[in-house]
């Protein structure tokens, strides 16, 4: 990849982790917001900071050379139960669209900086 698309992925992945470790604090703080939600959904009250601990190991993964496929994997994961719990609770169109648009942008920020992810994906389309 040219020098010019690995900086877009830094910069790129700043912002995604700026984002994701506010939702992080957010969730381990248990601020009123993130509560209020939880209640709505009727999740237990210790939910939000396993949310916010397994997203933060997730990001840590994420930022690690040799952990960072799989963290991107995570985080995508971690993502994809937003988008399911934002549509099975009616939540309004734009946080499932968010959370979408989050996850796309972990792996735009990834693809450029690591050729193992871009290997294992390549492999995958392949085989």
């Amino acid at each position: 990849m040219s020098t010019n698309a690995q900086r877009a992925g830094w910069v790129i992945t700043v912002l995604v982790t700026l984002f994701l470790g506010f939702d992080i604090v957010t969730h381990l703080l248990q601020v009123e917001p993130v509560m209020d939600f939880n209640d709505k959904i009727g999740a237990p009250g210790w939910f939000p900071v396993v949310c916010g601990v397994v997203l933060g190991l997730s990001l840590v993964a994420y930022h690690v050379p040799a952990t960072r496929a799989m963290g991107t994997i995570l985080i995508t994961a971690y993502l994809g139960g937003a988008v399911t719990v934002n549509l099975v609770f009616g939540q309004p169109a734009f946080n499932t669209v968010f959370a979408i648009a989050t996850a796309v942008l972990v792996w735009a920020g990834a693809w450029p900086r690591d050729e193992r992810l871009r290997a294992l994906v390549s492999r995958g389309a392949v085989a």
